[in-house]
């Protein structure tokens, strides 16, 4: 009996501790423009507020419901916003346990683990404080489910696949558009399927599943369709082009090792060539690798195609969501066949392991290490007085130096008035319009002196203290 479950343990073992080193992530201060929005519509608005303020801007809302839960039972800290980032991260690694170990063998679930950390893109989206993560669990969710309807058609698989794909659908968009694809791809295999009785069976289920979840999220569709009529030629993302489209699997793939891109691309490569060759129930199999790495692809031409027709809306993090079925997909390969434990299984573990080193280092000091924002938190709580004002010239990052301090005590410069009682101002200049005239300072007879060059996220600015001048 212990010997059957000792490949549960080791899973469970490994996987606690992958998930230690995403929460050894999480307790800093340190957010970036996005993870603002987030900690700002969910901290200031109620259910309601939230879906209507996700309704004016590019996401559905079930990402920010789960947080506004979260910080509801757990407080507002940092750390429980990427906690909330985290959580998906470990569920999904549990799906290696439930799922692939009993379907697919102990090596392939161990080489799931290893993959899906090893691709650099996904710790550094796997702790930020956006709805990426979550993308993650419930793409790779259904996509497990699927397997589980195509190997032994139990009704529970098309509940699961059903919710699974509904809650990627309100995650994030892209996520919808391969969930869209998922569903397309299992049909064409119904489609196909030798067995005639069951075929019309699992078509009619197949059909029932998708009308329930496209009914079910008809309400966000009619948003969406307004979303994206409103951006067109009205949004930040640059025009595609084929550069651009060359560095999507950089953005994805690339790392601080040398040749982690090509590696990577060979690995896939290898895994295409070899769909045909996959023994057992080789069918089944065969599909199922080849719909896995199929689902990115074919998102990814959706993205560009509207990019290139409509206007630019598609990035590579928008393929984050897939990279759990891109991890799946190359652990089903590459764990495949009965050699027990070859050289080259453990060479290849060996990489994903450093992938996996090199991308924790690689966040670690992106997360605690790349910004000044620690220092001068410190220093102001040092030397920040009751009646002082912060004082800001770079308006757009107003909303995210109200993460970091009290939103009545800070003051866009264009708004200030420097004949009010305060004690010191504290001017955040990041060297942009507006300016702050020395005829203003003299008029009221302020000083400025300067502190430090330092920053919040990737703004940095000059701190300077502005103090009155003692009368003579």
């Amino acid at each position: 009996m212990k010997k059957t479950h000792n490949p549960d343990i080791a899973l469970l073992l490994s996987a606690g501790i992958i998930t230690a080193l995403y929460v050894s992530l999480i307790f800093n201060q340190n957010i970036w423009t996005d993870e603002a929005f987030t900690i700002q519509l969910v901290g200031e608005n109620d259910i309601a507020g939230i879906i209507k303020g996700t309704a004016a801007d590019v996401h559905p809302p079930l990402y920010y419901l789960i947080v506004k839960l979260f910080v509801s039972l757990f407080g507002s800290g940092f750390w429980v916003y990427k906690l909330v980032s985290v959580i998906p991260m470990a569920l999904t690694m549990l799906l290696a346990v439930w799922y692939i170990r009993p379907w697919f063998g102990t090596r392939t679930a161990f080489l799931f683990l290893l993959f899906l950390n090893a691709i650099p893109c996904v710790m550094e989206y796997g702790v930020q404080i956006r709805m990426y993560s979550w993308s993650i669990f419930f793409l790779t969710l259904a996509a497990l489910a699927v397997y589980g309807i195509i190997a032994d058609g139990c009704g529970k698989y098309w509940c699961i696949l059903s919710a699974a794909a509904l809650c990627a659908c309100y995650t994030h968009n892209f996520a919808m558009i391969s969930a869209v694809f998922l569903y397309l791809l299992m049909g064409i295999y119904l489609v196909f399927r030798k067995d005639m009785f069951s075929k019309k069976t699992e078509l009619l289920r197949w059909f029932l599943s998708g009308t329930v979840v496209g009914v079910c999220f008809i309400p966000w569709l009619l948003v969406l369709m307004r979303q994206t009529r409103d951006r067109v030629d009205n949004y930040w993302i640059e025009p595609v082009t084929a550069s651009t489209v060359r560095g999507y699997f950089g953005d994805l793939f690339g790392s601080g090792l040398p040749y982690t891109e090509g590696l990577f691309a060979g690995l896939l490569l290898i895994a295409v060539v070899s769909i045909c060759a996959v023994r057992g129930r080789a069918g089944k199999d065969r599909f199922y690798v080849a719909a896995l790495l199929g689902v990115p692809f074919l998102t990814a031409s959706a993205g560009i195609l509207v990019s290139v027709w409509l206007t630019p809306f598609f990035i590579a993090r928008y393929l984050v969501p897939c990279m759990g079925l891109s991890a799946l997909a190359l652990a089903v390969c590459f764990g495949a066949g009965k050699e027990r434990y070859p050289l080259s299984f453990w060479a290849l573990c060996a990489f994903l392991a450093a992938m996996t080193g090199s991308s924790y280092a690689a966040n670690y000091a992106d997360e605690y290490y790349s910004t000044h924002t620690d220092a001068l938190l410190r220093y102001m709580e040092e030397n920040m007085g009751e009646n002082d004002v912060i004082l800001y010239n770079n308006q757009p990052y107003g909303f995210i130096y109200e993460c970091y301090f009290e939103a009545d005590r800070l003051c866009f410069l264009e708004d200030m008035d420097f004949a009010s009682d305060y004690d010191t101002i504290w001017y955040f200049d990041s060297c942009v319009s507006p300016w702050l005239p020395d005829a203003v300072l003299a008029e009221h007879r302020l000083k400025k002196e300067y502190v430090d060059t330092t920053g919040i996220e990737q703004n940095d600015f000059v701190l300077y203290r502005i103090s009155r001048q003692e009368l003579e």
